[in-house]
């Protein structure tokens, strides 16, 4: 089989880069492994423009959100599926201090953030013992709809091998690369920690990073806003094939020194006893996950080719905002190797030219 290029992992970043060069015309075939848990199918799925304890604006927030909201609209009616809507962040202050950071900051980004207009209405159902503060708009994505029904339309389409990339199939002969029987220009690598243990690509920056997160059933919290307080509460209704508002996400952590990737007995106990004292509504615990994020040092991406072999590229290390830098960097990135175009120069992996020729 020939095409234009092989992408190794549908996680975020395989996904969107697929979608775009095959928006382009191009042939791709995916290989994926299709494992149940890994950190983009147990990602939240929010967009927040604001980051941080110190709320401050979000890396090129106001490019990246609206592209993004265009970007999954799009995707979503390419797919016929509902995959991203716009809701508010309610923020709990758990701390006198936590209020008095948002009063400071709010004047210096009104536009996105505010109080609610209804704080009493919330009080039946949380503890908010300084108020509530509200981040508007975030981008609430709806990532295992997403990915479950692209990887349909890839298997429909003939565009994937479900199987465990096997790096001694691959060749790199005359310009060109070759895995079993499936023969392309170029292979891109968007496995996520995979890219680790790559002869090509180990010497890149990447900062992995554990997260672990709870499934929760919470039928009497509304599915209309994502909550915050320390941790995160965040619709989920896709975790399985049918939706249902009833299930919530609340996570997470960031672990830069971890001996697995299980989940932790101490971060279920720790997070269940925040939400107890937290939600005056019952929830009840349905799964606990853990996944490796594949950030990076300095927390930006990397997207590009190598330097030395030019049929070989990468997109990866989005570390916790893949949902709005997977399509931006994979647009970036698709346009490269079909027009040609530069990659923006914090995300290129042109940067690492040095260590990579090494």
């Amino acid at each position: 089989m020939q095409v234009n290029t092989i992408i190794i992992g549908q996680g975020l970043c395989g996904t969107w880069l697929s979608k775009w060069l095959t928006d382009m015309g191009q042939q791709v075939m995916v290989i994926d492994e299709s494992k149940p848990v890994t950190s983009s199918k147990i990602a939240s799925g929010v967009i927040n423009p604001v980051t941080g304890r110190v709320l401050a604006r979000t890396w090129m927030a106001g490019q990246l959100l609206p592209f993004a909201l265009e970007a999954y609209e799009q995707f979503g009616q390419q797919l016929d599926i509902n995959c991203i809507r716009t809701v508010d962040i309610l923020h709990s202050f758990p701390t006198a201090q936590m209020r008095e950071a948002f009063d400071k900051r709010l004047p210096e980004i009104p536009e996105y953030l505010t109080y609610p207009e209804n704080e009493e209405k919330w009080k039946k159902l949380m503890e908010i013992p300084f108020g509530l503060g509200s981040i508007h708009p975030a981008l609430l994505i709806d990532l295992n709809l997403l990915l479950n029904e692209w990887q349909k339309r890839l298997s429909r389409d003939r565009s994937l091998l479900q199987e465990t990339f096997d790096l001694s199939a691959l060749s790199l002969k005359n310009g060109l690369v070759s895995y079993k029987d499936v023969k392309a220009e170029r292979v891109i690598f968007c496995d996520g920690i995979g890219s680790l243990h790559l002869p090509f690509f180990n010497r890149l920056p990447f900062s992995p990073n554990k997260g672990e997160a709870l499934l929760l059933e919470i039928e009497e919290l509304p599915a209309s806003h994502i909550y915050k307080r320390g941790l995160s509460v965040v619709p989920f209704p896709h975790f399985n094939s049918a939706a249902d508002d009833r299930y919530f996400w609340a996570g997470s952590t960031y672990e830069n020194r971890f001996k697995d990737e299980q989940p932790t007995a101490a971060f279920r106990t720790r997070t269940e006893q925040v939400l107890r004292d937290w939600l005056k509504v019952p929830f009840r615990v349905v799964d606990h996950w853990a996944a490796i994020r594949p950030a990076t040092v300095e927390r930006r991406p990397f997207a590009g080719m190598h330097p030395v072999y030019p049929q070989l590229g990468i997109l990866n290390g989005t570390g916790t905002k893949g949902c709005s830098l997977a399509p931006w960097f994979a647009k970036q990135l698709a346009d490269q190797i079909v027009h040609g175009t530069p990659i923006q120069p914090e995300a290129s992996v042109a940067r690492f030219s040095g260590i990579l020729s090494a």
